[in-house]
């Protein structure tokens, strides 16, 4: 995966290196859209369940266009995750929320012969940076109603950055207005673990965490 993400850019690259300048379009706009699916969890309790509530995203984006229906696309997004928690036991629930600063890049190619109606798929890399995250030990801790007994420190931290790569499929509406579907494969996991001995009351001896995710992606140039 690594590599692949290492072949994108060098392509991107290549790509606006070769191309002569007035064969080029330069747009900016905005985009933005929901999560439709989160983080996965592997290795909680028997009695912490999870799903993931919708998040969202927007921000600027920046697209250049080359012939033949190539572009590169470049966004600066505040990303928003959610996580809802329940102890099946006692039915307590609690909210887990992650704030990121999202950059995603990818390398478009677009059919739109007529500039009405068209369709468009990309590949890229992501880089994902956590601005602000709850406590995911307290938190889990509170809904099982006891006190985390572990040496101070001792927590569930998320990785401060992470890097994915996206798979995009849309349309497009004359030649400012997208829609698409995207899904990230995340690169390694988003959480790790200080302490691991005596968690027995939220973990299992196999915890992992990834940030994997379905988006809905709505974006509009000028």
């Amino acid at each position: 995966m690594k590599k692949s993400v290492k072949t994108i850019c060098l392509l991107v690259a290549l790509l606006g290196m070769t191309v002569p300048t007035q064969a080029i379009d330069f747009n900016w706009g905005i985009k933005g859209g929901i999560n439709l699916s989160g983080s996965s969890y592997k290795g909680l309790a028997e009695n912490i369940k999870y799903d993931n509530d919708c998040g969202f995203f927007i921000g600027p984006m920046a697209e250049i266009s080359f012939p033949l229906g190539l572009s590169i696309d470049g966004s600066l997004l505040y990303l928003q995750r959610r996580t809802h928690f329940t102890n099946t036991e006692n039915y307590a629930v609690t909210n887990y929320f992650r704030h990121s600063l999202d950059i995603p890049l990818y390398l478009k190619f677009t059919f739109n012969p007529l500039q009405i109606l068209g369709i468009y798929a990309g590949v890229g890399p992501s880089f994902t940076f956590d601005i602000k995250n709850d406590n995911l030990t307290n938190k889990l801790y509170d809904i099982i109603g006891k006190e985390n007994t572990q040496p101070a420190g001792a927590r569930l931290i998320n990785n401060e950055s992470t890097v994915g790569m996206n798979f995009m499929a849309g349309v497009v509406l004359f030649k400012h207005l997208r829609a698409a579907i995207n899904y990230r494969l995340p690169i390694g996991n988003s959480v790790r673990e200080t302490f691991t001995e005596g968690w027995n009351d939220i973990l299992a001896d196999d915890f992992s965490s990834k940030s994997n995710m379905w988006q809905l992606v709505f974006s509009v140039t000028f």
